[in-house]
């Protein structure tokens, strides 16, 4: 679980089970009736599948072209970035979630997308003035 989410779901109706897989669902009246990897089971009224996500830049489509991802240096599969969330490649940036292991979760959200123009574009600049 991530620290900054309890206090958002935080709701006696809601329950949070990580590391659990649902193995069985069912019908039920006006529910669902849910098995549990754990042995439990539920009846529920919503369910949401929060499965996380995996980076690998061996997996991106233009990093595959050209045995480009052989010249990105990599940890845990997540692009090594500079402070201007610049890969090992120059002129190659990455943002979004690749740059959160480097940069921190708010790079994995949306609303991160002009915090990470604003970088990108002040490297790109100071790129053409030197």
């Amino acid at each position: 679980q991530e620290p900054w989410l309890a206090p958002g779901v935080r709701h006696e109706a809601i329950s949070i089970r990580p590391r659990t897989r649902v193995i069985g669902t069912e019908p039920r009246d006006d529910a669902l009736h849910v098995r549990l990897d754990t042995g439990d089971a539920i009846d529920v009224d919503h369910v949401l599948y929060a499965t996380g996500y995996k980076v690998d830049m061996s997996r991106v489509p233009l990093v595959k072209a050209g045995n480009l991802f052989a010249r990105i240096a990599c940890r845990e599969r997540y692009p090594v970035l500079d402070d201007s969330l610049q890969t090992s490649v120059p002129g190659l940036f990455v943002t979004s979630m690749p740059a959160t292991r480097d940069f921190g979760l708010f790079f994995g959200f949306t609303v991160a997308a002009r915090a990470s123009a604003r970088v990108v574009g002040r490297a790109i600049e100071q790129a053409g003035t030197t």
